[in-house]
């Protein structure tokens, strides 16, 4: 059996510089874990942030120096751990701080998932103990580049996956490198489960974009940054000129679903889709326009802010890529693994909170 639980001696967490990553060492701790928190450098001005948080948190232990391009950075991180959250990517906007980067950005996105991954994976196979990963994807994997011609209504499930009768050009493009990155990087992950030979498995969780409340000032970036610009008044900044659409999902509903992943008995492979569970919690909406919706959500908990307006084209309609045409949920996870969704406007909320509580945002009070 690979279910384990805190009694099973210590997990780790790559990643913990990370949104993702220190949520999920939080959510571990809070459930009686002991934690090997992961991060690439510590005297880096991210690392020194998230160290000095971590720090705080019972039963945490930071490993530095785990970088994903270095083989046998994690060997001492996983050795005498039952279960690695393997949380840690490359993203977009987070190439560039690569000590280790080619500096072509989509190589490195690529990369941070398919070298980065086998790294860790090699230090799996090293360890004597580790029974089973988590492995953090993405809602990418699933939708991507097929989102651009799926029809009207289309509802995504674990059974889709992006590469699925996309053109080989288009695929393997430089805006697809994230997208490509996960499809590949589940592959490589699920094989070499499979070829350890019952040593240890693997539960991928495939999140849609990820927000919720700030636990240091690090954290900021991507989706939270930019509703946080939202809330300050400001334009966003990234990463489209356009006022998309958001697929949400709460941090703490993904990490708490990491944790009944890693629990759970159940032969994961043997569920509709195999070992892998969609994330999105939009309440009850499959998408939530940042302009428009997430606006009034911020207004109506916060009536006095001075909000910013995402620049929307006035002759061109939005890109199909971005338009919410097609349906996201976590049937599967609320089903399976007994995951829960809170209200996206409790999300919202949260981001502006401690955006603003924290200083990261200067509010104008209207």
């Amino acid at each position: 059996m690979t279910a384990i639980s805190h009694s099973d001696g210590p997990v780790a967490v790559t990643g913990c510089s990370g949104f993702t990553g220190a949520h999920m060492v939080r959510e571990l701790v809070l459930q009686g874990y002991e934690v090997r928190a992961c991060i690439r450098d510590a005297s880096s001005w991210r690392g020194e942030d998230a160290v000095a948080y971590l720090s705080g948190l019972p039963n945490v232990e930071v490993i530095d120096g785990c970088d994903l391009f270095i083989p046998g950075s994690y060997d001492k991180a996983f050795e005498g751990c039952s279960c690695v959250f393997h949380v840690a990517a490359v993203l977009g906007n987070s190439a560039l701080a690569q000590p280790l980067r080619s500096g072509v950005r989509a190589t490195d996105v690529y990369d941070g998932g398919i070298v980065g991954t086998q790294n860790v994976i090699d230090s799996v196979n090293a360890s004597s103990t580790v029974k089973r990963v988590v492995y953090t994807s993405s809602l990418a994997a699933i939708s991507g580049a097929k989102r651009a011609t799926a029809p009207e209504g289309y509802e995504w499930t674990e059974t889709d996956w992006a590469s699925d009768e996309v053109e080989e050009e288009v695929w393997h493009s430089a805006p697809n490198a994230y997208s490509r990155s996960k499809v590949d990087t589940e592959h490589l992950i699920n094989a070499a489960a499979d070829a350890s030979g019952g040593k240890w498995d693997v539960v991928t969780m495939n999140p849609a974009m990820i927000c919720g409340p700030i636990l240091f000032k690090a954290q900021v970036g991507q989706w939270i940054e930019q509703i946080g610009r939202l809330a300050a008044g400001l334009e966003p900044t990234w990463p489209t000129e356009f006022d998309m659409y958001y697929n949400i999902i709460d941090v703490r509903d993904l990490v708490k679903a990491h944790r009944l992943a890693a629990e759970s008995s159940l032969d994961h492979k043997a569920t509709v889709g195999g070992a892998r569970y969609l994330l999105h919690g939009s309440g009850g909406r499959s998408s939530i326009r940042l302009g428009t919706e997430i606006a009034e959500v911020i207004q109506n908990q916060f009536p006095t802010l001075t909000l910013g307006k995402p620049p929307t084209p006035t002759d061109d309609p939005l890109p199909v890529s971005l338009r919410n045409h097609t349906v996201n949920d976590c049937k599967k996870a609320k089903s399976v693994l007994g995951a829960t969704i809170r209200p996206v406007e409790e999300t919202i909320r949260d981001v502006v909170e401690t955006s603003i509580s924290m200083g990261i945002i200067a509010p104008q009070w209207g």
